[in-house]
């Protein structure tokens, strides 16, 4: 690993209050890391009562697969949308109100959980993740969408019922199903 890799995971093992066990796979439930060729491409955290990351988390830029299922996260650091190889994002079960505005940075971002927070919105730039197929926003308190939303154009499926969405989040919703995702709403 790199020196602001080895300092990013220290700086976790830190939060975490352990040590992180090297893993070959990522489900929900695994804790650990995941190394090839000393670069981090997995890291699972599920059900550790984190409220809080380190910022140093946003070295990790070959991370691919970050599992942080059922904590107490409330926000993400700024630094989050430094995790450019980030293809499969789990953060279910956290009391997340708010993301970054860097978080539309998450350029390779394919599959998104953040169902069952209490999201009130998403940052503008959430449309700039270009790439997301799949997207869970169920159980939010979300009530409106920003405009970038329609820019999604590699969406597939959308799971975003238990909201409070406005009309013009409807319509943006209704734009997107003409386009062929799948919405469960």
């Amino acid at each position: 690993m790199n020196p602001s890799e080895t300092q990013a995971i220290k700086d976790i093992e830190q939060v975490v209050g352990m040590p992180l066990l090297k893993i070959q796979i990522l489900s929900t439930f695994s804790f650990g890391v995941i190394e090839h060729d000393g670069r981090v491409l997995g890291l699972g955290i599920p059900d550790r009562n984190l409220t809080t990351l380190p910022d140093s988390i946003g070295n990790l830029s070959s991370l691919r697969d970050l599992g942080l299922f059922g904590n107490l996260l409330e926000s993400l650091p700024p630094s989050f949308g430094n995790l450019k190889s980030l293809q499969f994002l789990n953060l279910v079960r956290n009391r997340l109100t708010i993301l970054p505005p860097s978080f539309g940075k998450l350029q390779s971002l394919q599959l998104l959980f953040l169902n069952n927070n209490n999201l009130l919105s998403l940052p503008p730039s959430f449309g700039e993740i270009s790439s997301l197929r799949r997207l869970n926003l169920r159980n939010n308190r979300l009530e409106t969408l920003p405009a970038s939303f329609s820019k999604l154009t590699s969406l597939e499926y959308l799971w975003i019922e238990n909201n409070e969405l406005d009309d013009a989040a409807q319509q943006i919703l209704l734009r997107l199903k003409k386009a062929g995702v799948v919405l469960d709403i």
